[in-house]
């Protein structure tokens, strides 16, 4: 049962802000597991070209190296329009990883196109902390949390 305010219940702990995508892979920052649960990766498809789209939730290092494959959502095949305007949702549980080495503890989100059009994507990742208040954990270029009516 959540308790309080949403955001002190469910971190903002990565992003990959609005960029074009295009045939190469780009990621969110990179959040250590072991402050949460679990993470939830929202990948948000703008106007894209008729082009496979992948999304993928990879482990790491710390600096976000040595990447190794974690859970890849199913490739959506090319189409003109089929993808345009969409959402793609990965979940990942902390007990998914091993947690022995940091390339267990460490996770970030990418995607990536198959052609060299691409379109505009984002990916907003939310964890729920093992710690409250979640906001101890919020990405440092949050600039305001507004729960107030005016």
């Amino acid at each position: 049962m959540i308790q309080g305010q949403i955001h002190e219940n469910f971190s903002l702990c990565g992003t990959l802000d609005p960029v074009t995508v295009v045939n190469s892979e780009v990621f969110t920052d990179v959040i250590d597991m072991r402050k949460f649960h679990k993470a939830l990766g929202t990948l948000l498809i703008g106007n894209v070209a008729s082009e496979t789209i992948v999304f993928r939730a990879v482990t790491c290092d710390s600096a976000g190296n040595n990447v190794a494959a974690l859970k890849t959502a199913s490739t959506l095949t090319a189409h003109a329009t089929n993808n345009d305007n969409s959402q793609i949702l990965i979940e990942v549980d902390g007990a998914d990883l091993p947690g022995t080495t940091n390339a267990d503890r460490y996770i970030k989100f990418g995607v990536v196109t198959g052609g060299a059009s691409g379109g505009p994507m984002s990916i907003s990742v939310h964890g729920i902390p093992k710690h409250l208040p979640a906001t101890n954990n919020d990405l440092a270029s949050i600039k305001e949390i507004e729960i107030d009516a005016d």
